[in-house]
């Protein structure tokens, strides 16, 4: 059902923000009055965002009449709150729509003024940077977007090279129960043993990655030749090795699905493939480290400023490899830094300690800790430069003190 309230969201303040329209009286020809599902469809858009795990940082009254006033004034909310935190989206909403009436009344005003203003909610959305306004306002107003879909979007997909090297020698059964098993990978050709030919068979890699690529866009794939190639039962049977991944049907498709509780109690790795992820986490470390530390043999914590051999520092993502995009990804030299095992990768994945805006370690206060390493650790931390800081890092260290070191995401 298609809800009649304008919204958009635009960048403000270098942060993605959502501007839904005020509510007012009905115009010239038209059939109903102006935005006059203001209430539901703001509900609707703070659901949505929680779906997408967006943080909320604040709200405020955005209309023309009382830009005049400070952001303190026309403050209605204050952040920054996790979404996903929230249990009572009615009272919520009730709280962002009951405060306007007294914006811009007059000291001493009786009367409460109109709490359909247009209003401004300032946000950190993870998977969406700047100009990626539009994108955002089209996925929150799109209702048929999918939570299989935005689980697909969260995954870490190996490249097709990646899983079939790590199942190599591994059985792998199709849906129908068949047997095949990867028996090398060599260039962009993997030999593959089934029944009906036992010394094994070539297949693309290609086949498999838009496979993978499919799955990545849409959380499910048929296992049909037209969806996945002439191999598709393979590239299927491949396909249903990933973390998360299930046979469905019939007809047989694969699907990225959360586990269940009875599932994680079976398996708490939910078939997660051992070699799978060993092999990818140890792939990128070895080239992140290398790259970060410029192929020296030791290097700095960007943290704590100490030296180590290059096998005690850990690649650690600046902002969470889930959340990047494609192309924050890649930009390995800004989105990764060089934190040592020794106690600086866990504070700052944690959220005890982040990076300010000037390149300093900021800590999580360490007055309330009993005497002892953590607190040691905090206090050495606290004040130091990072190294990993520049101009095109900070983003990605603003995202980790909205997004984690704010919002006081403890163990």
């Amino acid at each position: 059902m298609e809800l009649n309230a304008d919204f958009g969201v635009e960048v403000d303040e270098g942060y993605l923000s959502l501007v839904l329209e005020s509510a007012g009286g009905r115009t010239a020809g038209a059939d109903r009055p102006r935005n006059d599902q203001y209430v539901p469809a703001l509900r609707l858009l703070l659901e949505r965002l929680r779906d997408r795990q967006a943080v909320l940082l604040s709200a405020l009254v955005a209309s023309t009449r009382v830009s005049g006033l400070s952001e303190d004034e026309r403050t209605l909310v204050k952040g920054p709150l996790k979404l996903s935190a929230v249990t009572d989206f009615e009272q919520l909403r009730l709280e962002i729509t009951s405060a306007q009436g007294r914006v811009g009344l007059r000291p001493g005003a009786r009367k409460e003024g109109n709490n359909r203003k247009r209003i401004r909610l300032r946000l950190v959305v993870p998977g969406y940077r700047l100009e990626d306004a539009a994108q955002l306002a089209a996925d929150l107003a799109d209702p048929r977007s999918e939570p299989v879909k935005q689980l697909a979007a969260s995954r870490e997909l190996p490249t097709a090279k990646e899983l079939l090297e790590a199942l190599t020698g591994v059985e792998i059964l199709t849906a129908t129960g068949r047997s095949n098993v990867v028996l090398e990978v060599h260039g962009s050709i993997a030999r593959v043993k089934t029944e009906r030919s036992p010394d094994g068979s070539p297949v693309e890699i290609g086949e498999v990655q838009k496979g993978l690529d499919k799955l990545a866009e849409h959380g499910s794939v048929d296992v049909t030749v037209d969806e996945l190639g002439h191999r598709s039962s393979f590239v299927g049977a491949v396909l249903a090795t990933l973390p998360g991944a299930r046979f469905d049907g019939p007809p047989a498709s694969v699907v990225l699905r959360e586990p269940t509780g009875d599932e994680v109690a079976r398996d708490p790795h939910f078939g997660e493939l051992d070699a799978v992820t060993s092999v990818k986490v140890r792939t990128e470390q070895k080239k992140l480290r290398k790259l970060l530390a410029r192929g020296a043999s030791s290097a700095e914590c960007a943290l704590c400023g100490d030296r180590y051999p290059i096998d005690f520092l850990i690649a650690a993502h600046i902002k969470k490899r889930a959340v990047c995009t494609d192309q924050e990804r890649r930009d390995l030299s800004h989105v990764a830094m060089l934190a040592c095992s020794f106690g600086c990768d866990t504070l700052y994945e944690s959220g005890w300690v982040t990076v300010d805006r000037h390149g300093v370690v900021q800590t999580r206060s360490a007055d309330d800790l009993p005497e002892g390493h953590l607190r040691t650790r905090l206090l050495h931390l606290q004040g130091r430069h990072s190294t990993a800081h520049s101009v095109n890092s900070e983003p990605y260290f603003t995202w980790h003190r909205t997004s984690v070191f704010a919002l006081g995401e403890l163990p």
